[in-house]
């Protein structure tokens, strides 16, 4: 993954505030956005 890729994806991770919403890592939201899995869900 391109290092332009990581910066949105931290960018888009710390804008939504996924860790205190969905309680995952970033390393773990980056991984689920590369499987193809990654559902922002209703909070």
């Amino acid at each position: 993954m391109s290092d332009d890729r990581l910066h949105s994806l931290g960018k888009y991770f710390e804008h939504f505030n996924v860790r205190a919403r969905y309680g995952i890592t970033f390393e773990d939201f980056v991984g689920r956005v590369q499987r193809g899995v990654w559902v922002a869900w209703l909070a």
